[in-house]
């Protein structure tokens, strides 16, 4: 038989490893894997070439030396699919442990008992002195190709069960090697007589193994895909592969996620520069493995028994980076410390704990925050209320709630605010806070807030609104919504199918929406036109409150609850206050004191032109029965 592939597939083995073990320091868990596979495929390639050669030796045809390397031959066959197995399965870490041990086995159990038959039973060599097709057959042949369709068939399976939580790429890798490796041995088994007789070189099962193994190589297991090629730390996939490998060996680990400046960093040193600093330094050291978490933050893991304190640790890093990069100017920069990987329950739960702080980085003043217990578990809450709000929405079983707001000049409750409120499968109310910023993010909100909407107006057209002595009702709009070109048109639809007077509804904008400043104000323009009225609402939490108050055709405008009590507990914040009420009013906006809980509040706006108040002193938030019950009472 002609070895020519054989060899080929063997230099080719030989390449890849060249270049896996040139960036071995970057190899994670699944490239160990792979490691593994690619070694039994060059043990492959080796006995296949060495059964060959001595088949066509004279006086080893049929020696107990060449029957041994024919049947190892075969069980690493096996052995080839088996690890494809293994690397399949090393990527399904939402699978239970235990499940995936059970499979592990269970394989492990089908090769040793099919290693022995292979061993024990009658193996045929098959010899042909010309050379072209020389060949074993016999019942390990069949023992062989059943293991490894068994193997392939129940990775195939179990690839195609579990894709859409399988990383993309690796489950084409493997489709694509088995797809190799079946088409070449499906030739070598029913083909073998007609291609030889034709003179046409036979694909050989280890050569299609070769080619399996490149095609996974390039598309995802060289180890340097790992690196990230402008600052040379691991990749936030590495990260998880090595995650993954800590929580199924339970291996204590420590890291800290260090976010750092970029603005400042850009202007002192640059940012890649600066990136590139910090990982080679602390690469310097091998007990630490850097990854980039995202573009202004990076994870650093060091093993438990590394014996520096954090903080010494984190100074003399900043040190010697400022020394060594001839840096001036402070760059701000703020640390959170795991000490134990523990705290959290697996990879997934961790990068969700880790991307929960990254996006709340301004809610912590400490340049360093050890990550408690508590901390996580606090954390954990937060998840499990956003998990009920999903399903409650999902179910929508949405609730508006509305608030009283009381009118100085009219002594009377005349408006009220809508606000939403979710509802779990306990019954139990889920507040804005645990739910609105997310769905902001993921454009959910454009839905909530059309919910919200018509059911203020269907909430006006089934009630008395002049019997009741209410002016209008505010609906907060959020800045996703007033990005939409079509809000308008659709809210204009929704009051005319309800057939309300738009007087009724009132429109409450805050400044994070002057992002769509063209889009909203043709909005606005629109609805005016119609007959709705705006509110600024949170003012004075914004950089530039009162540009926008200048900017917004708003007809009331809400001054926040912080501002509000900052006018009452500090003497320069009420100079400003007033400065800011006379501005307002000289605009001729109405406003509104939002927050206001005590009698003693209220006896001092009455020495303020302040048009209406509204915080819990009068009413908290209450669903439209109660409210209603609340108005024809007070009013």
């Amino acid at each position: 038989m002609n070895i020519l592939l054989q060899v080929a597939g063997f230099c080719v083995m030989i390449v890849i490893f060249i270049f896996y073990f040139n960036d071995r320091k970057s190899a994670v868990k699944q490239n160990r894997l792979y490691l593994y596979q690619s070694f039994a495929i060059f043990t492959s390639l080796s006995l296949d070439i060495i059964s060959i050669v001595l088949i066509n030796t004279p006086g080893w045809t049929y020696s107990i030396l060449t029957y041994a390397i024919c049947r190892t031959y075969l069980i690493s066959c096996l052995l080839v699919v088996y690890f494809g197995l293994l690397y399949v399965l090393g990527d399904l870490n939402e699978i239970r442990k235990s499940k995936i041990d059970l499979i592990k086995y269970a394989a492990l159990a089908v090769l040793l008992i099919n290693s022995i038959f292979i061993y024990a039973l009658p193996l045929e060599i098959v010899y042909d002195p010309e050379g072209l097709n020389d060949f074993t057959a016999g019942t390990p042949i069949i023992l062989t190709y059943g293991g490894t369709f068994l193997f392939m068939a129940l990775t195939l399976g179990i690839a195609f069960a579990n894709r859409k939580i399988m990383y993309h790429k690796r489950f084409k890798a493997v489709v694509i090697f088995i797809s190799v490796w079946v088409f070449g041995s499906g030739i070598q088994a029913l083909f073998n007589y007609v291609l030889s007789d034709l003179g046409i070189v036979i694909l050989s099962v280890s050569f299609t193994e070769t080619l399996g193994s490149l095609a996974i190589y390039i598309m995802l297991e060289n180890p340097a895909f790992n690196v990230d090629r402008v600052t040379g730390a691991l990749t936030h996939r590495a990260f998880e592969d090595y995650l993954n490998t800590c929580y199924r060996k339970n291996i204590d680990i420590e890291f800290f996620l260090i976010d750092y400046d970029s603005s400042i960093a850009s202007q002192t040193i640059g940012y890649n520069k600066l990136a590139r600093s910090l990982t080679m330094q602390f690469n310097e050291y091998k007990a630490f493995k850097v990854f980039k978490n995202d573009k202004n933050n990076f994870i650093i893991v060091r093993k438990k028994d590394y014996s520096k304190p954090l903080t010494e640790l984190i100074e003399g890093f900043k040190k010697e980076l400022y020394l060594r990069n001839n840096i001036v100017t402070e760059i701000p920069f703020k640390i959170f410390y795991f000490n134990d990987v523990h705290l959290m329950y697996d990879t997934p739960d961790c990068l969700n704990v880790i991307s929960h702080l990254v996006q709340n980085m301004n809610k912590f003043n400490d340049q360093i925050t050890f990550v408690s217990k508590e901390m996580v578990d606090d954390i954990h809450q937060i998840f499990e209320i956003q998990k009920k709000s999903d399903i409650a929405f999902m179910k929508k079983k949405i609730e508006v709630y509305l608030q009283p707001i009381y009118s100085n000049s009219e002594l009377s409750f005349t408006a009220a605010e809508a606000l939403v409120r979710l509802i779990d499968d306990e019954g139990n109310l889920i507040y804005p806070a645990n739910f609105i910023e997310t769905m902001e993010a993921d454009g959910r909100i454009i839905e909530l807030g059309r919910i919200v909407f018509e059911d203020v107006c269907k909430f006006i057209s089934e009630n008395d609104m002049e019997e009741l002595k209410l002016k209008y009702i505010e609906v907060n709009l959020s800045a996703v919504q007033c990005m939409q070109e079509d809000l308008a048109s659709s809210y204009i639809d929704i009051m005319e199918k309800y057939k309300i007077d738009p007087k009724y509804i009132n429109l409450e904008i805050t400044e994070t929406a002057q992002s769509t400043k063209s889009i909203l104000l043709k909005n606005m323009a629109k609805l005016k036109e119609y007959g709705v009225s705006f509110s600024l609402d949170d003012f004075g939490t914004g950089n530039s409150n009162l540009n926008y108050v200048i900017e917004m055709p708003v007809e009331i405008v809400k001054f926040d609850r912080s501002m509000v009590n900052s006018y009452f507990e500090n003497k320069i914040a009420s100079f400003v206050m007033n400065s800011a009420i006379n501005m307002v009013k000289g605009l001729g906006h109405k406003i509104v004191f939002e927050g206001i809980q005590e009698q003693e509040q209220i006896e001092l706006i009455k020495d303020l032109d302040v048009d209406y108040i509204q915080g819990y002193f009068y009413s908290r938030p209450i669903n439209k029965k109660d409210f209603i019950n609340f108005i024809k009472t007070n009013n």
